[in-house]
């Protein structure tokens, strides 16, 4: 099954904007409650606040207070107790859970429980989205936002029936860069100039009002908040979309889980470079690239960048004079020359070959390692995820002299 997340304008109403001011108002306690007492245990703010809530705001109904106990807990989880404390807005997103909505997907119309009570509005499904009402879905949760001050979406999660994954034959792999955002084992290369002057011209003008201070300038960076964000999300479904269809059956990735913190908390690189991995979108087009591989059947690998940059692809030799500069690579050992981010992506997809032959081999799990059936996991080897599986592998490589 794949879950999809589905936006549904819904007409504006007074009501529900009441019942989103009332609802965070009550998150906002519980956190305050939460914080207090040093716990986000859902039994424990329960008792602490459930009676005092009830009686306090008689019009908002037992599972919206249920609900936005969830949230809270949820918020004050993620903190753990070790930033500052989180703070609600007034007319952010709220959750709604299966007792306080119900779609009639066929009649386009949504019951939503409001501080007036049970209230039905018609639910207008954009065409993008038709495609995952076949008859077979099923919606699992909503939640309310308001974009633009004055306009209420409805964010649906669909569940709806996957398609047959197919059967790996075909190996495709990426190396995701910040110069260069994505360059496949294939010699293929997405074209980045024009993301790369966006993103300096945002950052150029951004410089620019922030120096000036005046109050003009303030409006001019509060109208150009988001811009570059819901550039770089386009930009990246169009990347995701270039790499799907190419035609492989498998796409292998480089596990990059923790890139961004390792950089910032080891002061590993300078502050110039630590400022574009903190603009490098690499998670969001990873959840891009699986979400359409998903809904094409093909299967997604993640193996260990361990070395990707720094082994040569055509006979295995490692060592860190190989890689000269970003863009050139030089193999001390046998002379070859190839682009530095087309040679490793040719190693990622060499790793991702040896992954898939590795997938269904049966051995003993190591104590504390995660485990699926038929999947080898040793402790002695490092851990690569993949879609629907958790698989070890460590390439065999001539380790050079630095």
């Amino acid at each position: 099954m794949m879950i999809r997340t589905v936006q549904c304008p819904l007409p504006f109403d007074q009501d529900l904007m009441d019942t989103m001011s009332l609802y965070n108002k009550v998150v906002q306690e519980h956190i305050d409650m939460g914080w207090k007492h040093k716990t986000y245990n859902k039994n424990k703010l329960h008792v602490l606040l459930y009676r005092c809530i009830r009686t306090k705001y008689p019009e908002l109904q037992s599972s919206l207070v249920q609900c936005a106990r969830d949230m809270a807990c949820g918020m004050l989880r993620r903190e753990k107790f070790k930033r500052a404390k989180p703070m609600k807005k007034p007319f952010s997103g709220i959750m709604y859970n299966g007792r306080t909505y119900t779609p009639f997907l066929k009649r386009k119309r949504i019951s939503i429980s409001t501080i007036k009570g049970r209230k039905r509005y018609d639910l207008v499904i954009p065409r993008y989205f038709k495609r995952y009402f076949t008859g077979d879905e099923k919606v699992t949760s909503m939640t309310l936002r308001i974009k633009n001050k004055n306009r209420i979406i409805a964010y649906l999660q669909v569940e709806v029936p996957a398609p047959p994954i197919k059967t790996s034959k075909t190996f495709l792999g990426v190396d995701r860069g910040i110069k260069r955002v994505a360059v496949c084992s294939n010699n293929t290369f997405y074209d980045t100039n024009h993301i790369l002057a966006t993103k300096w011209r945002f950052q150029q003008l951004r410089n620019t009002l922030q120096s000036k201070g005046t109050r003009s300038a303030k409006r001019k960076l509060k109208n150009l908040s988001g811009r570059e964000r819901r550039f770089m999300t386009d930009e990246n479904r169009k990347i995701a979309k270039w790499i799907v269809d190419q035609p492989f059956d498998c796409i292998v990735l480089e596990n990059l889980k923790g890139l961004k913190q390792r950089s910032k908390k080891n002061r590993r690189v300078n502050k110039k470079l630590r400022r574009k991995f903190g603009n490098w979108a690499y998670y969001q087009l990873e959840r891009f690239v699986i979400e359409l591989c998903e809904t094409h059947g093909k299967s997604v690998l993640f193996v260990n960048p361990k070395y990707t940059s720094q082994r040569c692809s055509r006979c295995g030799y490692v060592s860190k004079k190989n890689r000269r500069n970003q863009s050139r690579f030089h193999c001390v050992g046998c002379g070859f020359e190839l682009n530095a981010d087309l040679n490793a992506s040719r190693n990622i997809s060499v790793y991702g070959k040896a992954v898939h032959g590795r997938a269904t081999v049966n051995r003993p799990n190591g104590k504390g390692i995660r485990s699926v059936p038929n999947v080898t996991i040793s402790p002695m080897t490092d851990t690569i995820v993949s879609l629907g599986r958790v698989i070890s592998y460590k390439p065999p490589i001539l380790i050079g002299g630095d």
